[in-house]
């Protein structure tokens, strides 16, 4: 049988895309297209990637408030 890892080589992904994609690896079947485990590591991904961007959007606003919070100290 042949090793997800080689499929997706096989097929056309970049390095980069198939470590990405070994991190799905437990979605994948032995039966499914190839071409449908892309699409749903594309899907799955893209919703990781938006929350770690909220997150970060989010910490650098934290960050943004206690510097103009110790600024408004200083000022006073």
């Amino acid at each position: 049988m042949i090793h997800l890892k080689e499929k997706l080589t096989d097929f056309g992904c970049s390095n980069e895309f198939v470590e990405i994609a070994v991190g799905y690896e437990q979605f994948y079947k032995s039966d499914m297209d190839i071409e449908a485990f892309i699409e749903l590591v594309e899907e799955e991904h893209a919703k990781v990637e938006e929350v770690e961007a909220l997150k970060e959007r989010a910490g650098q606003a934290l960050d943004a408030s206690a510097v103009l919070a110790e600024f408004i100290d200083e000022e006073e």
